[in-house]
């Protein structure tokens, strides 16, 4: 990684675009001025930049440690910002690297588990751990805790806080990102936090001066990292942060001063500052406090810092706007506008520099409260006047734009209530304007079947039962709608069917059966047992049509069907004596007729082999002329049928038929 890839890594961890925290003290009375050579570096570590330092490089069995030489008092609270980086091995990556509090400043611990620190006595150390070592308790997982006099067991009583997870969302800190850790002292309570990331990791509570340094506050405090057989490049660095503040919230309206003032942060002390405002001046002090831009427009201030150990910062960017003057404006969407329709207030105001974020509305001299878009309101009946002023966060005020949108009254209407009706019966619709100072120019109906109509009277007749909505609204010469109104409609329907045409031996009771509503009235009543009832049972003694009519219990709604009984001596079979199946669909099938029959045994057909050619017992089916697919040839075949008829006797007949080609 480059060191301008880097540092673009260390801005894009903090929570503005181009700079992150990566150290900081608070409240440290003994911080010494840095020479131009701060720090000790031992074993694999080395200098990348001014404050970025590799502990370990991607290799086997390698421990470093960067000491500060200048020494810190632990009377004193500190709250110290690094930014570190574990490396892009994940599977296969180790060992991981500590922060350490320690008085000897040259020391170096052992490579792998030992993270550089273990067996460096006294110490404290806060162990970012990227390998399990079972044999340390160390979890599955990426983690944090802290240790005394270089014991990295989990299982010591040296392990005074932890193990837990190094990230709060995940298991995993060797992700090729840098991270910011921060630890913080506090001696009045006696407590050291780590955070990673802003939160919160572990703490323990101990008197690090008594209890571990002997009675001696004054320690060097630096970073060691190891590998072992398994690798990551791990680094960190210290802070050098440039940062200012605008005020009114970074913004202004032209032609307004901005006041621009230093917040910059560093390990050490600040001893430089550069300046450029975006409009080609520049300055060199802390705080160069008030600056006017000559135009209006969109300024990015870049500000450098340089620290005493002379290291030159990354540059701090933040975009602010000298805004200018917005112009409001709005239309309406296009007529009808009636008084009984929302109408839609579409914004249209526009500015060159700057961001509008306020719009005060008025309508009719009443404000109304700053609207999400677009605005809709209901107004009331003619004039209207409607006004808009703009506001940009920067401060800058629109002039007062003024309309008039003029409203008109829609179309009162009433419907008069229709009749339920049966199938094809003319049912009557009505509507009227219920008031005359607001003429209809058009009627618009929806009977609910698919039809319509454009009048304010008409009947309408259902072809189908059911039941179905009727709607109705009506337009003004303006274009300005009623309000729908709606009825429902029932629609009844019978649907007489006497059953299929048939055939009875005379004297034979057949059983009728009609269907379609709830009465039911049969004609002529000759041969019916009763003529008033859906089934009758009807005994013939010639051919006959019957005709019923059907009607329902709640509208009547009569209806007719008809059905043909031919009459046959009988009980019999009638069967010809002759077929011709060429195809004209003229005697193509030789099939029997039952007359008075209620089961069929069999029909077979043999020919002259007295070979079986064809068999069933459906009257219904016949025979093509075809034998296992085959046409026959023209000859003379023998039948055979039995069956039963209506009073139990079993029926044989036994003939020929000529097959004709």
């Amino acid at each position: 990684m480059t060191l301008h890839e880097h540092r673009q890594l260390k801005r894009r961890r903090s929570g503005c675009p181009w700079i992150v925290l990566f150290c900081m003290l608070s409240g440290i009375h003994t911080l010494h001025a840095q020479s131009n050579k701060p720090y000790h570096l031992n074993g694999s570590a080395i200098q990348e930049d001014c404050n970025c330092y590799t502990i370990t490089n991607d290799k086997n069995d390698q421990s470093g440690s960067v000491w500060n030489i200048n020494k810190i008092d632990l009377t004193h609270s500190f709250d110290y910002h690094f930014n570190v980086f574990l490396g892009c091995r994940d599977a296969d990556g180790a060992d991981g690297i500590a922060f350490v509090l320690q008085p000897l400043s040259t020391s170096i611990g052992t490579t792998g588990q030992g993270l550089g620190i273990e067996g460096v006595s006294p110490s404290v150390a806060v162990a970012i751990d990227t390998y399990q070592n079972t044999d340390f308790g160390d979890p599955a997982h990426d983690h944090l805790s802290i240790h005394l006099n270089g014991d990295l067991n989990h299982n010591s009583t040296n392990n005074i806080a932890g193990p837990v997870p190094a990230l709060e969302n995940s298991d995993n800190i060797e992700d090729c990102k840098w991270h910011i850790i921060r630890i913080t002292w506090n001696p009045v309570a006696g407590i050291i936090k780590v955070y990673m990331d802003g939160k919160e990791r572990t703490h323990a509570a101990i008197n690090l001066v008594q209890n571990v340094f002997h009675g001696d506050p004054m320690v060097f405090w630096g970073f060691s990292g190891a590998t072992g057989g398994a690798t990551n490049h791990q680094r960190f660095c210290t802070s050098l942060n440039p940062s200012f503040s605008i005020a009114e919230d970074k913004i202004t309206c032209y032609p307004e001063p901005i006041l621009l003032s230093d917040s910059s942060t560093s390990f050490g002390e600040i001893v430089k500052w550069h300046w450029d405002f975006g409009d080609g001046t520049t300055d060199t002090v802390k705080n160069p406090g008030m600056h006017t831009y000559s135009e209006p427009g969109n300024y990015t201030v870049s500000l450098n810092i340089v620290g005493n150990d002379g290291c030159l910062s990354d540059t701090f960017r933040q975009q602010v706007v000298a805004g200018s003057k917005p112009v409001a404006d709005f239309n309406f969407k296009a007529p009808p506008y009636c008084d009984n329709k929302l109408v839609p207030f579409n914004d249209l105001s526009k500015v060159e520099y700057g961001t509008i974020n306020a719009w005060n509305w008025t309508v009719n001299g009443s404000a109304i409260p700053n609207p999400e878009q677009p605005l809709q309101r209901q107004l009331p009946l003619g004039d209207n006047t409607i006004t808009l002023e703009v506001k940009t966060k920067e401060g800058c005020v629109s002039e007062t734009i003024q309309k008039i949108i003029t409203i008109q009254q829609h179309p009162d209407i009433s419907m008069q209530e229709a009749m339920d009706a049966c199938k094809n019966e003319p049912v009557v619709f009505v509507a009227t304007n219920s008031n005359p100072a607001t003429p209809v120019q058009s009627w618009h109906w929806n009977f609910g079947d698919g039809a319509n109509a454009g009048v304010a009277s008409v009947t309408h007749a259902y072809s189908r039962g059911g039941n179905y909505k009727a709607t109705v609204y009506a337009l003004s010469q303006a274009g300005c709608s009623s309000d729908t109104l709606e009825q429902d409609v029932s629609i009844f329907a019978t649907n007489a069917f006497a059953g299929n045409d048939t055939i009875a031996a005379i004297g034979q009771p057949i059983q009728l059966q009609a269907t379609g509503g709830d009465f039911y009235y049969w004609n002529p009543s000759a041969g019916l047992n009763n003529s008033n009832i859906s089934n009758p049972v009807a005994t013939l003694q010639a051919d006959i049509t019957y005709a019923v009519t059907v009607s329902s219990v709640t509208a009547g709604c009569p209806t007719t069907d008809s059905i043909r009984i031919k009459a046959y001596k009988g009980p019999e079979f009638y069967v010809p004596n002759a077929f011709t199946p060429n195809g004209d669909d003229l005697n193509d099938v030789f099939r029997f007729t039952a007359v008075g029959m209620v089961t069929i045994h069999y029909f077979k057909i043999f020919n002259r082999y007295g070979q079986l050619v064809y068999s069933s017992i459906n009257p219904s089916h016949g025979w093509d002329g075809r034998f296992n697919g085959k046409p026959q040839t023209t000859d003379t075949y023998v039948w055979m049928i039995e069956g039963k008829d209506y009073m139990g006797n079993n029926i044989k007949r036994k003939g020929t038929v000529t097959l004709i080609r």
